[in-house]
C-alpha cells in the first residue's frame, strides 16, 4: 500500500506527542471514564487519517489522525476513541494488538495472493477478532450512541480515502515537478473540506464490508443515507495551531519525504495547478476528438460528450474493454469532467478558492462554483448541464 504498512514490535503508525492539544486529551479522558476504561499512557497525533490504539507490554498508546480531526464531528471522534480504548483495555494489551494485526493482515481484501499460512491464521483468529470489535463497537456506542457511532466508523473509513487520494494528487502535482513536499498537506485538506472539495460517496461494496467489519453496527450502518457521512469541518475538536516543524513531520508520514525540501501551498508557482490541470484536459480533449473523428469545439463540446455520450467515447478509445464505466470521472484516474471544466475556467483567469480544493472555483469577479457538485448533477438534471455549458461557452 503506497500510504500503509507496519513494523512487528512498534507502534502501526508514525506519530508525533499531543501534549499541546488540550481539548483533545481532555476528550480522551473523558471518554475513558465514560466506557469505563483505561486510559492510555500517550496520545499521539498522526498524518493518517485514522484513529487507532497500540500497546507494548509496558505502554498504551492511542495514535489520532489529524484528517480526521479536521473533519468528523466531536462525538464521532468520541466513538473512534471509545473503540480504540476498548481495543486495549486489557491485562496483555500488547498480546492482543499483535492479534489483531495478525488477523487483519490474514483477512486484507488487498492480499495479491492469499496463503495457506494466511488462512490459516484467519481460521485461528476468526473468533477472536469477532469478540473483540464487539466490545469495541459497543464502547463506541456507549460513548456516542449507535447511530453516532456507525456514522463515525463509515466516515473514518471514506476520509481515510479521500484524504490519501488527496495526497497522491498533491504528490503528483507538485514533488514530481518541484522536487518538494508540501508541509501544510493536512492544512490544505482542512481547507478543501472546508470549501466542499472532498465529496465522499458511500458505495454498496463499501457498506457491506463496514457492515461485516462492524455487525453490532451493521443496522444503523445500512440506514445511512448520503447527507449523514458527508465530510464536513464542523462542531470539530479545537486544535492548536501547528508549528512548522510538526507540520512538516505529520506530512512526512504521509508523503515519505525525507529529502529535507518543503514548500507550502502558498509557496507553489501560480502556473504549477493550471499546468497540470491542462495537461489532463488535453488528453480528455484528445479522447474526445478520437470519437468525433474531429476537434471538439471547445471545452462545453468536451463536457457534453463526457456527460451524454460516454458509452460511445469508451467505444471508440477502448473498443476491447468489456464493460464501459458507469460515470465520467471512472475514464481516468481524475474526474474528467470537472479537469476540463477547470481548466478551461482557469485559462480565463479563474482561480482555485484553495490549491488543495479541487474543482472549486472563483472569478476575477468573485463568482464562485463547485463543479463537482455541478458536474454530479448535470448527469441527471438538464438545467444543471444547461447551467455547466453555458459557464464554458462564455466569452472571455
Amino acid at each position: 500500500m503506497r500510504y500503509g504498512g507496519r513494523a512487528p514490535g512498534v507502534p502501526s503508525y508514525p506519530g508525533v506527542p499531543a501534549a499541546a492539544q488540550a481539548e483533545l486529551l481532555t476528550l480522551v479522558a473523558e471518554v475513558a471514564a465514560r466506557v469505563g476504561v483505561a486510559r492510555p499512557d500517550a496520545v499521539l497525533l498522526t498524518g493518517y487519517g485514522m484513529i487507532r490504539s497500540w500497546a507494548s507490554r509496558r505502554r498504551r498508546l492511542l495514535m489520532v489522525g489529524l484528517p480526521l480531526l479536521q473533519c468528523l464531528t466531536v462525538d464521532e471522534v468520541r466513538a473512534l476513541v471509545a473503540h480504540e480504548l476498548a481495543v486495549v483495555d486489557h491485562r496483555r494489551a500488547h498480546l492482543v494488538v499483535r492479534l489483531r494485526a495478525l488477523y487483519e493482515e490474514a483477512v486484507d481484501p488487498l492480499s495479491m495472493v492469499p496463503s495457506a499460512r494466511s488462512e490459516t491464521i484467519a481460521r485461528a483468529t476468526r473468533d477472536f477478532a469477532a469478540a473483540l470489535e464487539r466490545k469495541a463497537d459497543q464502547a463506541a456506542s456507549s460513548a456516542s450512541g449507535l447511530h453516532t457511532a456507525a456514522r463515525a466508523v463509515v466516515k473514518a473509513d471514506l476520509a481515510a480515502f479521500e484524504f490519501a487520494d488527496l495526497a497522491f494528487d498533491v504528490e503528483e502535482q507538485v514533488w514530481q515537478r518541484t522536487s518538494a513536499g508540501v508541509q501544510d498537506l493536512h492544512a490544505g485538506w482542512r481547507e478543501a473540506v472546508r470549501a466542499g472539495a472532498v465529496i465522499a460517496s458511500l458505495d454498496e461494496d463499501t457498506r457491506m464490508a463496514l457492515m461485516s467489519r462492524h455487525p453490532s453496527l451493521a443496522g444503523a450502518i445500512a440506514s445511512l443515507s448520503p447527507a449523514h457521512v458527508a465530510l464536513r469541518a464542523v462542531d470539530s475538536v479545537p486544535l492548536v495551531p501547528l508549528p512548522p516543524d510538526v507540520e512538516r513531520e505529520l506530512a512526512r508520514h504521509v508523503l515519505k519525504r525525507d529529502s529535507g525540501q518543503w514548500i507550502t501551498f502558498a509557496a507553489v508557482p501560480d502556473d504549477e495547478w493550471p499546468n497540470w490541470l491542462a495537461r489532463q484536459a488535453r488528453a480528455v480533449t484528445d479522447q474526445v476528438a478520437t470519437l468525433l473523428r474531429r476537434p471538439p469545439i471547445g471545452p462545453a463540446e468536451v463536457v457534453e460528450v463526457l456527460l451524454t455520450r460516454l458509452d460511445e467515447l469508451v467505444a471508440a478509445n477502448w473498443p476491447a474493454q468489456p464493460e464501459p464505466p458507469a460515470e465520467a470521472e471512472e475514464l481516468d484516474g481524475t474526474p474528467s469532467v470537472v479537469v476540463v471544466a477547470e481548466s478551461a475556467l482557469t485559462a480565463r483567469g479563474w482561480r482555485r478558492v484553495h490549491p488543495a480544493a479541487a474543482g472549486v472555483l472563483v472569478s476575477p469577479d468573485g463568482e464562485q462554483h463547485n463543479l463537482t457538485l455541478l458536474a454530479r448533477a448535470a448527469l441527471d438534471s438538464p438545467a444543471a448541464l444547461a447551467v455547466l455549458l453555458e459557464l464554458l461557452s462564455r466569452e472571455r
